[in-house]
């Protein structure tokens, strides 16, 4: 078999949980992981071999329909398909929020055999995609829960690690001092700690959960708090046992130009775990540098926001970012140019997806419009276009998002 998946911590989770299923059964396979599905995959695959593709699919008839294939996607589909698609749009699940890939590829895998201890990955995927515990995901979770794979606590959602260093490379929360060394030692000399965070007494604990709580109501929308705080999971059977780590450090390993070593991680290769860990601070210093110098540089053109940077897979983290923690009002859109072509990350939130956004349609037509592609979900997706063609691209989604959310035409 030929396994095809995306390359975030979705797509790399959902990756090995069917590369676990395939060596269990001794079923020889090749895994390839890439940012986007586009027609260049055609030179790494052959026609002759069956392909499962993870994370994606869905919306790429055109390329999927020239293989036998089976596709494992929670994206919308899009036109006619003649493989087997699993995707709980197809029985009416919302595939945005309540099951990703690695949940569908989790639902294949239990069928294979007994695999109940890769729940722990299939969680980490929807961790990954900023999913709600809900549906499918709440199913998987309390079989986790039952098996042992995964243990919840409650408790802030910070990861572990020496306090200074978890707090410094903090994205999601994003605080004041995220990416700022000094002002973060300030911090905690204020507070009067130091250690892991996993050593904390409870009375110091809730110190440190008071004191950030209040940071992120200085600048940010109350339900940014909803981010700090709440169910951790912890997994049993992985080798990074706490979910955020071991999601941040795939998803890293994939947007740093490394998908095989959050493979690695995910096949539970011991000898890859420090350097999937480099990866994960490296990629989180990436995006705090990238976000402080382009935050000033955010442009209003109406419905939604756009930045334009040149920078490497950083887009999606600093629109996510943004939305949340910065200006949460208006749609955000980051194109970074790269590789000869224009990639595009969009972000809303759930209030304006109340108020009728749909990104996943905005970008596939106007990426459409613009010579290129695009899709994904109605809160987040993503696009690539030709360079030069970002002005077309914009007015046209300027003119869908204000159609959408503002009932003009």
């Amino acid at each position: 078999m030929r396994v095809v998946s995306h390359h975030d911590a979705d797509g790399i989770t959902a990756c090995g949980i069917i590369c676990q299923a395939l060596l269990r059964r001794k079923i020889n396979f090749q895994a390839t992981i890439v940012s986007n599905l586009d027609p260049s995959i055609d030179a790494a695959l052959d026609p002759a071999v069956p392909v499962i593709f993870c994370d994606m699919g869905s919306g790429q008839p055109d390329i999927v329909n020239k293989y036998d294939a089976i596709i494992l996607d929670h994206h919308v589909p899009v036109g006619e398909h003649k493989n087997i698609q699993v995707n709980p749009h197809l029985i009416g699940v919302d595939g945005g929020s309540e099951m990703s890939a690695s949940g569908v590829a989790y639902a294949l895998a239990r069928i294979m055999g007994d695999n109940v201890d890769l729940a722990g990955l299939a969680i980490s995927g929807a961790v990954g995609d900023k999913q709600k515990m809900a549906g499918p995901n709440k199913d998987i979770l309390d079989e986790a829960v039952r098996s042992g794979i995964i243990t919840i606590q409650k408790g802030m959602k910070l990861g572990m690690g020496p306090l200074e260093k978890v707090l410094e490379y903090s994205i999601d929360p994003y605080f004041s001092f995220s990416g700022k060394q000094h002002d973060t030692e300030e911090f905690l000399k204020e507070m009067r700690l130091s250690g892991n965070i996993e050593s904390l007494s409870q009375d110091d604990l809730k110190r440190l959960g008071s004191a950030l709580s209040l940071l992120l109501l200085k600048k940010s929308p109350p339900d940014s708090v909803d981010a700090l705080f709440g169910d951790v999971y912890l997994l049993n059977k992985e080798l990074i046992k706490d979910v955020y780590d071991f999601t941040n450090t795939v998803n890293s390993c994939g947007k740093m130009g490394m998908p095989g070593l959050g493979l690695e991680v995910c096949l539970r290769h011991e000898p890859a775990l420090k350097q999937a860990e480099e990866k994960r601070f490296g990629y989180s210093r990436q995006i705090l540098d990238a976000l402080n110098e382009a935050v000033g540089r955010v442009k209003d053109i109406g419905w939604v926001r756009y930045i334009d940077i040149q920078s490497s897979d950083v887009t999606g983290a600093i629109a996510s970012i943004v939305i949340r923690y910065i200006m949460p009002d208006k749609p955000l859109i980051v194109l970074n140019t790269e590789d000869g072509k224009v990639k595009v990350s969009a972000r809303g939130t759930p209030q304006l997806i109340k108020q009728g956004l749909d990104l996943s349609a905005a970008l596939r037509e106007s990426a459409g419009v613009a010579g290129g592609s695009g899709g994904g979900h109605k809160i987040a997706s993503g696009a690539a276009i030709p360079i030069g063609r970002q002005q077309e691209f914009l007015d046209r989604l300027n003119t869908i998002v204000g159609r959408q959310i503002g009932g003009q035409m």
